[in-house]
């Protein structure tokens, strides 16, 4: 008989709800609360739930009522830390949302606190769990590629969605850029980065705290070149939400990654818009897509079974380059590694 595991969601915004929605329907878990500062936000949220899913106004006040066998973190990255470390002194396994966090000191606290207490971290990258960026990984360590020569990552979007979201407390990089760090850190495994040379513009989304753009080049140790370009300042009428792609250049052959285009667009008289069908589509009222796949993937991981799932250490690797990056566009310098 299969295992259920109860579990806690702290975090009842846009991300958090999403969780909440896929654990509460997924058959291997128990959706026991829900955590948010705002209380509203997180009794409006367990309200709409399947099950009788409670709310608390704390981590500390979820932990002190409720026994868990596994809690998401989706708060804003700089509010990991605290629930981290105590959800690790309870012995509960945990699963953060990307970044692991804002800064390389809460990150290595983190990992450090889930190694000391035995249990499983880990940390949300859903490119990890769309079959497109899979099936290309797959082409690199089957051989079929060759050496890689050069990646292009790229990964821009709407200006009316992430700088209003997250702008001014959190880089475009560690939100955007990030993802595709995490990807091509994962595709080039046994190599590392050496050096980093970025820019950054803040023309348009200087006022409110973060950046336009951000382009980067990085060398790895066996000589792959990889360039990365993400934005958060397309219009708001751009025909794509996010305009993703990847490619990559091998001794042997190459590949193409598309992920611009959902399929799926609407249009009235006002405007025009793509609609998801990859992420974290709703389909009869439950969210699917690769982050079902991925938060399922945990719950097998649990259990005992083979997971995708980033691990702690993983996570630092990316938000360390991911900081190069940063480090580099401000500096206008190259960052060695």
């Amino acid at each position: 008989m299969t295992r259920k595991f109860r579990v806690a969601v702290i975090g009842a915004g846009f991300m958090g709800s999403m969780h909440a929605s896929i654990f509460a329907n997924e058959p291997r878990a128990e959706l026991v609360a829900v955590v948010d500062s705002d209380i509203g936000r997180a009794t409006a949220l367990a309200g709409q739930l399947r099950g009788n899913v409670k709310a608390y106004s704390s981590h500390l006040e979820l932990l002190a009522a409720e026994e868990l066998d596994l809690v998401s973190i989706c708060t804003p990255d700089h509010l990991h830390l605290d629930p981290a470390l105590a959800i690790a002194a309870k012995g509960i396994n945990l699963f953060v949302e990307k970044p692991i966090a804002s800064t390389m000191e809460d990150a290595a606290k983190i990992v450090a606190a889930c190694k000391a207490a035995g249990i499983k971290l880990g940390v949300g990258y859903l490119l990890r769990f769309d079959p497109r960026y899979y099936k290309a990984r797959e082409l690199i360590t089957s051989g079929k590629i060759g050496t890689p020569i050069h990646i292009y990552a790229r990964r821009n979007s709407a200006r009316t969605e992430g700088p209003k979201r997250y702008g001014g407390t959190l880089p475009l990089a560690l939100h955007v850029t990030v993802h595709d760090v995490d990807m091509v850190l994962w595709m080039l495994e046994g190599q590392t980065p050496v050096s980093v040379y970025a820019q950054q513009t803040d023309i348009l989304l200087g006022s409110l705290g973060t950046q336009d753009t951000i382009a980067a080049v990085v060398r790895f140790s066996g000589g792959t070149v990889v360039t990365f370009e993400s934005a958060w300042s397309l219009p708001a009428g751009a025909r794509h939400m996010i305009d993703a792609r990847m490619e990559l250049i091998g001794t042997e052959g190459s590949f193409e990654v598309q992920c611009g285009d959902s399929g799926l667009y609407f249009a009235d008289n006002q405007k025009s818009r793509e609609i998801d069908t990859q992420h974290w589509p709703i389909v009869e009222n439950r969210v699917g897509g690769d982050l079902k796949l991925q938060l399922a993937s945990v719950l097998e991981w649990l259990d005992g079974g083979p997971s995708q799932v980033a691990s702690g250490e993983e996570a630092i690797r990316s938000l360390e380059l991911t900081r190069a990056l940063i480090r580099s566009a401000e500096s206008g310098e190259v960052e060695r590694l």
